[in-house]
């Protein structure tokens, strides 16, 4: 397996923030409630390479920079990042969109159309890149350690191309089935059928599950309504998933809405 570069950001007043001194040190045994979100951001250019291609790329930064604040994410993973907002190169995408919000910034190798990440306040180590069956597709995975338990968080975007997407699906499965904790996020290109053979397996999904289903295929919600639950957030059996949402955003509505979710941690 080759291993990514990943760029790795920690500012320790954050931190302290979010664990009071001794808090993260033993396990309480009650439930943790945490906010997640998972977001193709299309490389800001609704799914096109080169950043955002509009004649005010500082206005449009602004927009996102303030929906990432008022989501106020615990975690947050995004696939299709650029490393430059704007077309022209001048914003740096990661320095102006996450570092604001987050204490530890992880992405893996920048390939021509995947880069995926994890922005979170929780400290993260085993930083680590798994393959699909793609030769651009992969997760990239950290662990969390919350108390006594290892949480494994996984950035993913599955391929969509025919010759290696039922087979991406199949490698997933096997690596989500090797983590007793984890939250897995992301773009899953995957129909309707894919979502259920990964429910079947005992995983739990936000989107096809017990709240039902809900498009993040963007513009293509308004005239279909199958195989459009392309963006999903699993988790372990020992993890549960509510108060689902995918709404729209207004900055990258004709590509893919956000998922988000509350997920709670049986400690």
């Amino acid at each position: 397996m080759r291993k990514a570069t990943f760029a790795l950001a920690v500012t320790a007043g954050l931190i302290a923030l979010t664990f009071p001194e001794g808090s993260a040190a033993e396990s309480t045994g009650v439930p943790l409630t945490i906010r997640v979100g998972t977001y193709n951001v299309g490389h800001f250019n609704q799914g096109k390479l080169g950043g955002y291609q509009g004649s005010d790329p500082q206005a449009a930064a602004q927009r996102w920079r303030r929906w990432i604040k008022e989501q106020s994410f615990d975690i947050f993973f995004i696939e299709e990042w650029n490393r430059h907002f704007d077309k022209s190169g001048t914003i740096d995408a990661t320095k102006e969109l996450l570092r604001p919000f987050f204490s530890n910034v992880v992405f893996g190798k920048e390939n021509r159309y995947i880069y995926n990440g994890i922005g979170t306040h929780f400290k993260l180590t085993n930083l680590r890149e798994v393959p699909l069956t793609h030769k651009e597709y992969y997760l990239t995975q950290a662990d969390w350690q919350e108390g006594d338990i290892t949480i494994t968080l996984m950035s993913v975007h599955v391929p969509w191309q025919e010759c290696c997407h039922a087979s991406s699906i199949d490698a997933l499965i096997a690596e989500l089935k090797r983590h007793k904790y984890f939250i897995c996020a992301g773009d899953l290109n995957a129909p309707d059928r894919n979502v259920l053979k990964i429910k079947a397996a005992g995983i739990q999904v936000a989107n096809g599950g017990e709240e039902g289903w809900f498009c993040t295929a963007a513009e293509r919600c308004a005239t279909t309504k199958t195989d459009v639950h392309i963006d999903n957030i699993l988790t372990s059996p020992n993890i549960t998933i509510r108060k689902i949402s995918a709404p729209n955003t207004g900055l990258n509505d004709q590509d893919h809405l956000p998922l988000l979710a509350e997920v709670v941690i049986l400690r």
